[in-house]
């Protein structure tokens, strides 16, 4: 499936297509005020406060991107744990995620790469095989008394699995320039997209800019 541009629909549409579920959960009340104010601090200029409708997107298309660090948001997200594995590596973060040392993974919950199907059915049905497989082995080593926390090894990155993260919104801006390109994780890029459309709604003089 080639556009007119030469490039697979894989490369430049297929990310939208994954089942990720991302929820804003809490964000800095009044945080474009907030981040105004933090950084007319730095001017003495507190006395303008709210007289430039495009103040903070001036300065941080100077780059003077330490302002925006006083507020922060909250969301859930339900993903893949290969999606998980790469999001944790953004460390100026807090994080909560679902355990598979203490929670039994009874259902065969997990995340299917569309480029599955874009490929070929056989695929598609190979990959859920070796999910059930997984699953079965996961469930029988439960039943012969292996702990959870050991009987895990056996389950695929594709596992679904929740996680709670909260960012300041220099981290955010960071993560969504990074994860929003052609590069990344496909699956990667459907969450960074859910996440830029959530912050351009809630501080649009922050993230206008981001084109994700």
């Amino acid at each position: 499936m080639a556009d007119t541009a030469g490039q697979s629909r894989t490369d430049k549409e297929l990310h939208t297509d994954y089942d990720v579920e991302v929820k804003l959960l809490a964000i800095t009340p009044d945080c474009e005020q907030l981040l105004e104010q933090a950084g007319r601090l730095c001017y003495a200029s507190g006395d303008k406060l709210g007289t430039s409708a495009d103040w903070l997107k001036t300065r941080i298309k100077q780059g003077h991107e330490s302002l925006i660090e006083h507020a922060s948001a909250t969301f859930y997200i339900r993903a893949s744990r290969a999606l998980t594995h790469e999001l944790v590596r953004h460390r100026i973060a807090s994080y909560s995620q679902r355990s598979q040392r203490y929670v039994k993974e009874l259902q065969e919950e997990y995340i299917t790469p569309p480029e599955l199907a874009e490929k070929s059915a056989e695929a598609t049905t190979l990959f859920h095989q070796s999910m059930s497989a997984a699953w079965d082995t996961y469930r029988r080593l439960l039943d012969a008394g292996i702990k959870p926390e050991i009987a895990r090894y056996v389950l695929p990155n594709a596992c679904a699995t929740e996680i709670i993260c909260t960012w300041n919104f220099r981290e955010i801006r960071h993560i969504l320039k990074l994860r929003s390109s052609t590069a990344a994780l496909p699956e990667i890029r459907a969450v960074a997209g859910k996440i830029a459309a959530v912050m351009k709604e809630q501080a649009p003089e922050v993230f206008a800019d981001i084109d994700c």
